[in-house]
């Protein structure tokens, strides 16, 4: 506990300039006889705090002070390691330096990373173009600059976009860009699946960052992202599944919300908009699936149904 202190202490003072031993304590949730205790504990170990008096006075760093890795433990020095290896994942540039930071960071700490897990977050059978999709969103978002590319939505329209990345986001399986649309003039949330790969394009267009809403607004109380869309007004969907379908539902619906019926079947209810890949999604379980509400959804599957029956199906 006292080691997690003094990292924060440090890190905090290496953010601002000066803190006051008040701002440490509130920050820190203890006593300011603590963090005295705390800053002449840092002193004694070789780091160079000292405490300025009178007006503008605090607790202060020499300049130039670089952490020290001995104030990490050996697991958040292991956590560290962990975080950059599955950072490689998608960061071209961290992945193919030969002397990269996970190698040198692992040399100060004197630690040989941990190959105890690895992670693939591209597709399957994935040509390069995607790897470079990844690193221009992500050259666009560190470095401010617009983003172009054509863009495929749920009804198959294809719309050249001009965008300004403010994040990019792993939700259920898929990669999503938060970004300000220029063509939209409002916040919108693209699937990196239905972006065109080979149309991407960094523009020489340098953006000023906005600050991006929570990503709440664009996901509903399901989990759902919704894509390239408006903020989300979910309704209700509530479905019953036949007992053969368990597989299929634990697979496709989050654990929190499935109920087991006492008859085997299950109880599943999300809040989300059906758009018509959903819908037809859903149609596949067949005599299998129960749609309870709402009622247009159940009026849609029958008139599903009703159109195989009079095609012969």
């Amino acid at each position: 506990m006292k080691q997690q202190r003094l990292f924060e202490i440090v890190y905090a003072l290496m953010s601002r300039e000066t803190c006051t031993v008040g701002e440490l304590a509130d920050m820190l949730e203890v006593s300011p006889r603590t963090v005295r205790r705390d800053v002449e504990a840092l002193s004694a170990a070789g780091v160079p705090v000292y405490t300025a008096q009178g007006k503008g006075g605090g607790v202060r760093l020499l300049p130039g002070y670089s952490i020290d890795a001995s104030l990490m433990s050996d697991a958040e020095k292991d956590d560290v390691l962990a975080a950059l290896s599955l950072l490689s994942t998608i960061d071209a540039p961290l992945a193919a330096d030969g002397d990269s930071l996970l190698r040198r960071l692992a040399a100060l700490f004197r630690r040989e990373p941990d190959d105890w897990i690895e992670v693939d977050f591209s597709f399957w059978g994935a040509p390069p173009t995607c790897r470079r999709a990844f690193e221009a969103v992500r050259e666009a978002i560190a470095h401010h600059r617009v983003l172009r590319f054509s863009y495929r939505d749920n009804a198959d329209r294809v719309t050249v976009r001009e965008v300004e990345p403010a994040k990019l986001l792993f939700k259920e399986r898929s990669w999503y860009v938060r970004a300000w649309c220029r063509m939209r003039d409002d916040w919108r949330t693209f699937k990196l699946l239905r972006m065109d790969w080979e149309s991407i394009e960094l523009l020489p267009i340098v953006f000023e960052p906005r600050e991006a809403p929570a990503i709440t607004r664009f996901i509903g109380p399901d989990g759902k992202v919704a894509q390239c869309g408006q903020p989300v007004d979910a309704p209700r969907l509530a479905m019953v599944f036949a007992p053969e379908a368990a597989g299929r539902v634990r697979e496709e619906f989050a654990p929190d919300v499935i109920d087991v019926m006492p008859d085997g079947r299950l109880s599943v209810t999300v809040f989300c908009q059906p758009s018509e890949r959903m819908l037809y999604h859903l149609f596949s379980y067949g005599a299998q699936l129960e749609v309870l509400e709402p009622d247009w959804v159940r009026d849609w599957m029958r008139g599903q149904a009703r159109a195989m029956l009079e095609r012969g199906c």
